[in-house]
This record gives C-alpha cells, structure tokens and sequence, in this order.
C-alpha cells in the first residue's frame, strides 16, 4: 500500500505543468530578467524567452505565491504572449497581432445635430463580423489585430468607412451625414448586409422626419398618432392617442420618456400626445418578443429619447400652427463637452376663445402646454451624465350663470352689488426628471445609472355660489386622484464577444398612489368654512426588478435573445413575486428571408380603471393589494420577413401571435366612478382575456416614394364572473380589421407630399335591446311615470366601421439663416362621418301609447378640416 502511494506521489509530482505548480518566490520587485532568473531557480523550469517581449526595468510581482505561469502573467501583462512547454524547458513568444484581440468602442452620431444614433450598424466589412450602438449611441465590438475595414450604416444617411490597423483597444468615433435621396420610414429593427443580420428582436423604430412630414390633425404633428398606423396597434376611438396593443389596455403600455415612466400621455382630452416632435430624438416601439431588460407592463414598451443638443453651434426652430406655437433651442453651453436642449410649447385656444366669447354670458376656456429640458456633460471619453425633464399641463373650465345682487357690507347693514358665477373645472398634468450616468467601465462593459422621479396629478371640480339673506354662500367640491414614481435602476451591458452581448441590471421603485379624495368645501351666512374630505385613500408600494439577458448568435443565420426577468412587489398586504422567461429566435433561410419566433412573460403591479372607450385624464390609477391580484400575460409570436429588393427597400412582413390575460379590472355593473358609497376595491371585479391575430406590413424604405401597408386582424374577448351572467364577450377595444396606407413622395429637394389612409372595423359598444313602460305606483305623481331598459348582454353591437383620409404639402426652402417649411393640408378629405359615440334620440310622432326611438352617431370630425402650420430652423 505504502509503495503504491509512494508511486502515486512521484506521479502527481512529476505531472504538474506551468499552469498547476505552485511555488514561492524570495524576491518580488525588480527588472524581467532579475525576475525570470529568480523564477527559473525556484520553478526548476528552464525558460527562454524572445526578445521581442516587453523587457521592463521595474516590475512589481503580485503576490509571492503563484504558479510559473501566473508570475509570467505579472511579468509580461502590458505584452500578450504565449508559450510552449517541453518536459522541464519553458519557450516564451510574443503573440502575432493576428492572435490577439482587441476592441473597438465608440459612438454614432449625427454630423448635422450632433445626436446619438441608436440602432446604427457597425461591422468589419473584411471580418463579417459587427454590432449595433445601444441607447446611447455607444457601442463596442472585439476583434483580432491586424487590418480592419470598420463600415458603419443607418437608414437615411450616407455610411461611413474608417480603415486602420488596429493593434490596440481603440476608440473610434463616427459622424454620419443625412441622405436627402434616402428618407427614412419606420422599419422593423436595423438590417444589416446578409452575413450581418441585425440583432434587434422586436423593436419598431419609427421615423420623426415621417411624423414631421406626414397629415396631421390642426396641423399638430404627433408621435402617437404615427405609432397607431403600425399594424397590431389600434386607437381606443377617432382622433385620440391611446395605444391598444394586441389587445391589451392603454394602461398595459410601458411608455418611457428618457427612461421615466409616464402615466398619461394625452392632450386636449386625449387628441394630441405629450410628446413636442421638436423635443424628441428617436422613439422605438416593441410589442413582442420583449427583452429581459423590460418589464412592468403586459403589451409594450414605447421608449421616447429625447434630443440631447448640437455641440458646433446654437441653433434651434420655431414653429406656429393653428392650435400651438412653439420654439426649441439647442447647442453647446461653454464649450463642446457640454450640450443642452430646450422645447417649450402653448396652445392659444384660451386666447382665441376669450375673444369669441368676449361678452358672452357663460364662458368655456382651455389650454395646455409642454416644456421639455435636458442638459448633458462629456466628463471624459469614458463617463457622460445627463439631466432632463418635462412638465407640461392641461386645464379646462367653465363659468357659467352669471347673476348680479345686493349683499350687506359689515354691521352697519351698507350693501354693495356683486357679480358670481358658477364654475366647473378640470386639470392634469405631468412632471418628469430624470439623472443619469453613462460610464464605459472597460472597453467592453458599460454601465447604465438612473435616478427618475415621475408625478402625474389630476382633478375635477365644482363650484356653486347663491345669496341667502343678503350673505353669500359658496359650495365647492374638488375630486384629485394621481400617482408619483420614484425610482433607482442600473444597468449593464458587458460585449463579451463580437456575436455575444450580457445585459444585466436592477431597479427599485417607490410608488405613492392616491386612488381617489374627494373634497367639500362650504362656506354659510355665519362666516365660517368647514372642509371635509370623502375616500381620502393613499396607498404606498414598492416594486423591484432584475434581469438577466443574452444575446448572441449561433451561426452566421442564427441568432437568439434569451433571458429571465424576476418583480417583486411589497404593498400593505401580502407580498408578490413573479419570475418571467423570455426568448426570441431568428433563423435567415435565404439571404432574404428570416423566421422569427417568440415566447414571453409578462407582469403588471399597477392598473389603470376606465369607464370609457379611450383614455381619459379620469381614469385611475391603482396598486395591487391583497384582493386585487397582479395581472399577467403569456404571448407567443410566429412571423417571416421577406427582403425582396435591396436598392428599393422592400420588406414584406407577416406575423401572428397569441396572448392570454389574466387578473385583468373592470366596473361592477351597480357601481361606477363617482360611487362614493364603496371603496375602490369594492367597485372592482376580476377577470381574465384572451387574444390572436395575424398582422401584415409591406414597407418601401428607399427612393423618392417610400411608405407602407399595414393590416390587422385580430379578436380579443374578455370574461368576468361578475358581469355579463359570467358569459364571455368581446373587450371594448376589440376590433376585427385594422388597415393603413403612408405614403411619402420626394418631388423635388423642395416639396414632399404626404398621404395616410386608415380603416377599422367598428368597436363594440353596448346598447339596449329593449325599452318598456315602467307605470308609476297609485300614490306617485304623474312625472314618475317613465321607461326602463333593458340589456341582453355587454358589448352586444358594433358601431360602424371607421376610415379617413389626409392629405398634405411640405415646401422647404434654404434661408440665408436657416431653413424654412410651409405645411398645407386637409384632414378626412373625403368628409366620411366616422361614429365618436351612439345615442338614441326620441321621435318626435310618437303614437300615444308608445315611444319610438333612432339610433344616431355622433361625430367628431364630420367634414374636412384644413391646416396649415409655418416653421423655421435655424
């Protein structure tokens, strides 16, 4: 036994290599070669190295305890090398710049405006090998020494190619020029050449030049509206913002301003979106095969970026239109290192409606306004922070029944005549800011800081004033509700290899809601006020998420997103956690064609409850609790691309998908809104959903017309135990078919026409099926005698179908200071009178003993409605 492990010994012993010996050393400071003689005559390993490696005079060992090839490892760190091990002999070599690897980072920016580009290819024409920027236009790619050829591309502009040798980590910096022949159109993700798919999984980037350019409603352009023509994604009802995805409710879209959450994303009750297009520098879309890195909400993310500022020169715009005027700003504040941008916005309708009104007994007034900031600061080459935020505000009121009277001054019984009226009022608005620290910890690891504070505010009020006894009496009553996020995130983002990127990060949010308070406010004949307040409710909860996220490729035609996604949310009741799988796949069949398939998971701890077909600033905002449960939802999507074209840019996509809801809210039937005798969980019941359909998008991005196609079809009903007799029936913002048609035409470097054309089938809507005489008792007055009512079943008819086209002009000329650009158009220049809301109206030649009734519509916008808007660059 004793010999067998005496043999074993001698083994072991003889087979450790310059990876597994461990040995001391008595010296640790002084030149290589003292250091590698020293090391040769503790190892017992003979050791020849090339002159041709890193010889220093002073160098410090690590530690005093390594193996032979983690002293090497000290001795030659700032020189790569490798080496070849015989028996008890060590050769040392430099390795050739074809061995090593080194890499390259840097940014993509726009050579006009100086703004970071997001989504832009970069690859090594002579490697086949590439990447694309991030969020914040940065991006880091490795490769082996020796010759590259780096290219760098972005639909509408001209590409870029930098040539050099690269024999070191390198930072590269590209500055892309617009291409007036190459106008942009939203594409699905960024194409790159066809060894070099793109690795963007789901995002719909969409143009600001084609928002800019495009039909809009007073002339306004608007961000949101230009994302409701992307198919699978519906408006709740004609002219309003609100996005319905797949499905899913306005509440169940992530909507991200410069990272921060933004609750309410409407204008003018919802005609118009927050977002000032002079304020915004990309938005990007995605609505399925959603990343680990997003989470929260159950059918989007729209992430808004805002423009950061030029670092060459102050410059800015001003823009007038028939609803709004607005001015931007933006440039370098002392120098190039640090940039700022500012956009404010106003409408003048309160302006203009006070001189229409001027004299007029009862009075309605309105107006809204944004101010987007955001200031950035290049520390170094490595570390950049940014500071933006935005405000912006509605306010609509009405004074009405004006009357005049003698009221009593003091004890000594003077009078003086007075005027009141009666007031009604509502306002809602937004606050958003936003600190964030981009560094490039290593050249391929960058890191992601934010702290963001979001507050979204509304109420609704009423205020009554009459005379009693020479004394004047005020009754007001004020409903507020809102919501305030505050929220820390880190991300990282570390480019492990050309064709392997690790995302990770985590984020904590505070969220403080007020579901509801209502306040009274009365003051009598004795002088005093009394205040009282009715369902004064603040609930407070805290949300926490964390993901792990891979991005890489297989082969040169297979490439897959996978990760997982964890929440935990901790309220006033029992805890909520959720673990979410995500995974996208792409696979190239031709070099013009590409399947894609996608599973995900996805979480919400916030509702939004609604009592109408779209979003309106009333609709409240509310946490989970211990009776009302997080929603979920699993979606799965199946779709094919088709590159048919190259030098045109055609792109057919088709796609179908399959989603389920669960947890979803809704109104109890016997409660609503203003029900103060319940709380608000008590209005609430549960229930579940489920949705499917197929979408088709045929896109031209190249030449002097470009525009797309798109078609939905989709079908989402909804079911509630509580309502409808348990039975299930289509949700409210179901609709069968969805069309639309942009098209943009370059006439000439001067004028462009635009085109859009909508369609949608109509929305479900519930009406009575029958109404009956309800007679009065013996004892009631002849004015109880009336009609009921009755409803088979929730969302039993459809309105008609919807489709409207614009039309418009753009005719840009160069100043001498700037550019300036005259927008003519109409909006639905055909008239078509598509249904706001159904009501029925009374016949006047009723037979006595019956009542007879039509069904009508109400529209909004019944006849064409010309714009014009006039704006200047400079």
């Amino acid at each position: 036994m004793v010999v067998v492990l005496w043999a074993m010994t001698i083994v072991l012993c003889t087979a450790q290599t310059a990876e597994t010996k461990v040995f001391s050393v008595d010296k640790t400071k002084g030149s290589s070669v003292e250091l590698i003689e020293h090391i040769q005559e503790k190892s017992g390993f003979i050791i020849s190295y090339s002159s041709r490696l890193c010889l220093k005079e002073n160098i410090s060992l690590s530690s005093s305890r390594n193996t032979l090839a983690g002293f090497l490892q000290d001795i030659f760190q700032d020189c790569p090398f490798d080496f070849v091990e015989r028996k008890n002999k060590l050769i040392v070599r430099p390795l050739k710049l074809s061995e090593q690897s080194f890499t390259i980072l840097g940014y993509v920016s726009d050579a006009r405006s100086g703004e970071r580009l997001i989504g832009a290819n970069v690859f090594s024409r002579n490697r086949y090998e590439g990447t694309a920027t991030n969020y914040y236009g940065f991006f880091s790619l490795t490769l082996q020494g020796g010759s590259v050829d780096l290219y760098s591309s972005y639909v509408g502009y001209n590409a870029e190619n930098k040539h050099f040798d690269l024999t070191s980590d390198t930072v590269v910096y590209f500055s892309l020029k617009p291409n007036i022949e190459l106008p942009e159109v939203s594409v699905l993700g960024s194409r790159m050449p066809n060894m070099l798919r793109g690795g963007s999984f789901g995002a719909a980037r969409v143009s600001m030049d084609r928002i800019v350019d495009a039909p809009a409603l007073f002339g306004e352009s608007d961000l949101m509206r230009g994302i409701q023509m992307l198919p699978g994604i519906q408006s709740g009802s004609e002219g309003f913002t609100g996005l319905f995805v797949r499905g899913g409710g306005p509440d169940q879209n992530m909507v991200l301003l410069d990272d921060v959450p933004v609750y309410n994303v409407g204008h003018l009750l919802g005609f118009f979106s927050i977002f000032n297009t002079d304020a915004v520098n990309q938005v990007s879309v995605t609505k399925d095969g959603f990343p680990a890195r997003y989470g929260g909400r159950l059918s989007s993310v729209v992430d808004v970026r805002m423009k950061e500022g030029g670092k060459d020169q102050v410059g800015g715009s001003v823009s007038l239109g028939l609803l709004s005027s607005g001015i931007s700003l933006d440039g370098p504040v002392f120098n190039e290192k640090t940039t700022f941008a500012l956009s404010f916005r106003r409408t003048y309708v309160d302006a203009l409606a006070a001189l229409y009104q001027l004299g007029a007994d009862d009075k309605t007034n309105y107006y809204f306004f944004d101010l987007n900031g955001k200031i950035s600061h290049e520390i170094s080459e490595r570390s950049k922070i940014y500071l933006s935020s935005y405000w912006g505000r509605d306010k609509l009121y009405t004074l009405y029944n004006y009357r005049d009277f003698d009221v009593r001054v003091g004890d000594n019984q003077v009078t003086d005549n007075v005027s009141i009226n009666d007031e009604s009022n509502a306002g809602w608005g937004n606050f958003t800011g936003a600190l964030r620290w981009n560094y490039v910890v290593t050249p391929r690891l960058f890191s992601n800081v934010t702290a963001t504070y979001s507050n979204y505010r509304f109420f609704i009020g009423l205020k009554q004033s009459d005379e009693t006894q020479g004394q004047l009496n005020t009754y007001e009553q004020r409903y507020l509700s809102g919501i305030q996020d505050f929220t820390l995130k880190v991300d990282f983002e570390n480019y492990y290899r050309s064709n392997y990127t690790l995302r990770f990060g985590a984020s904590g949010v505070i969220h403080r809601f007020n579901p509801g308070v209502d306040l009274v406010k009365e003051s009598g004949v004795s002088g005093t006020t009394e205040e009282t307040s009715v369902s004064d409710v603040l609930v407070s909860g805290q949300e926490y998420r964390g993901y792990l996220e891979n991005e890489f490729s297989v082969s040169n035609r297979f490439f897959v997103n996978a990760g997982i996604h964890s929440a935990l949310f901790l309220g006033e009741g029992e805890p909520y956690w959720s673990l979410e799988p995500r995974l996208s796949l792409r696979y190239g069949l031709t070099n013009s064609t590409d399947i894609k398939g996608t599973v995900s998971r996805m979480s919400q701890f916030v509702h939004m409850v609604g009592t109408a077909g779209y979003s309106l600033p009333t609709d409240l905002w509310l946490p989970v609790s211990e009776r009302i449960k997080p929603m979920y939802s699993d979606q799965a999507t199946l779709g094919v691309d088709f590159h048919l074209g190259e030098k045109r840019g055609y792109i057919l996509s088709l796609e179908t998908y399959a989603k389920s809801y669960k947890n979803i809210l809704a109104y109890k039937e016997s409660t609503g809104f203003f029900d103060y005798s319940t709380t608000w969980e008590d209005k609430l019941t549960t229930g579940s959903g489920e949705s499917y359909g197929g979408e088709l998008l045929f896109q031209k991005n190249k030449g002097d017309l470009t525009g797309w196609i798109g078609y939905t079809y989709a079908r989402t009903t909804v079911h509630f135990p509580e309502l409808n007799d348990g039975k299930s029936y289509p949700a409210r913002f179901d609709r069968r078919h969805d069309a639309s048609l942009f098209m943009n035409y370059r006439f000439n470097s001067r004028v462009t026409g635009s085109l859009t054309w909508m369609f949608g089938s109509g929305n479900p809507v519930t009406l009575p099926e029958e109404k009956y005489y309800a007679p009065g008792l013996d004892w009631a007055k002849p004015s109880d005698f009336g009609y009921s009512e009755g409803v088979g079943s929730l969302n039993n008819y459809r309105m008609p179908s919807f489709h409207r086209l614009d039309l418009g002009v753009n005719f840009t000329k160069k100043k001498k200071r700037g550019e300036r650009t005259w927008s003519f158009g109409v909006i639905n220049a055909y008239g078509r009178q598509n249904p706001f809301l159904l009501y029925f109206s009374e016949s006047e030649n009723n037979p006595e003993g019956s009542a007879m009734r039509q069904l009508k519509q109400l529209s909004l916008f019944p006849f064409p409605i010309p714009y014009v808007r006039y704006s200047f660059k400079f």
